[in-house]
């Protein structure tokens, strides 16, 4: 599931209303194919990894993945031990078909592989109904 070309194209919306600034990277993918979806779900793995240098804080533990099975909008965020204290900057992608199943395999299947997240302290986190239910990936 490498990530040698770019499929999505990200938007940044920033959230001046909030405090701290929340800044939104978003993108949408419509394809159904298997092989388009890791290849989209490998390059949101990457952008928010891309991010982690200006995310993470000395309270952050976990690279939390939460599936919206109805939105169908995966969201990733760096969050605190407690799940309450997240980032500024959030990855949200939107899929058109896509099981909450399926997803968390494919994650767990990247990140045995995944070089640039092995760099830092994190632990990599799934879930699909509530923070408190995340499983490791």
């Amino acid at each position: 599931m490498g990530c040698s070309s770019m499929i999505l194209s990200w938007e940044e919306n920033k959230s001046p209303g909030e405090c701290p600034e929340i800044i939104r990277h978003h993108s949408e993918y419509a394809g159904t194919e298997e092989s388009g979806i890791r290849l989209a779900l490998a390059e949101c793995v990457e952008k928010s990894i891309s991010l982690l240098h200006t995310n993470i804080k000395d309270e952050s533990l976990y690279l939390l993945f939460e599936w919206c099975a109805a939105s169908s909008v995966l969201s990733i965020v760096v969050t605190d031990s407690t799940k309450k204290i997240d980032s500024p900057q959030v990855v949200k992608c939107g899929f058109s078909r896509l099981e909450s199943e399926d997803l968390q395999y494919w994650l767990g299947d990247y990140f045995t592989t995944c070089e640039s997240f092995m760099r830092y302290s994190l632990v990599a986190a799934f879930h699909s109904q509530t923070r408190a239910e995340s499983a490791l990936l």
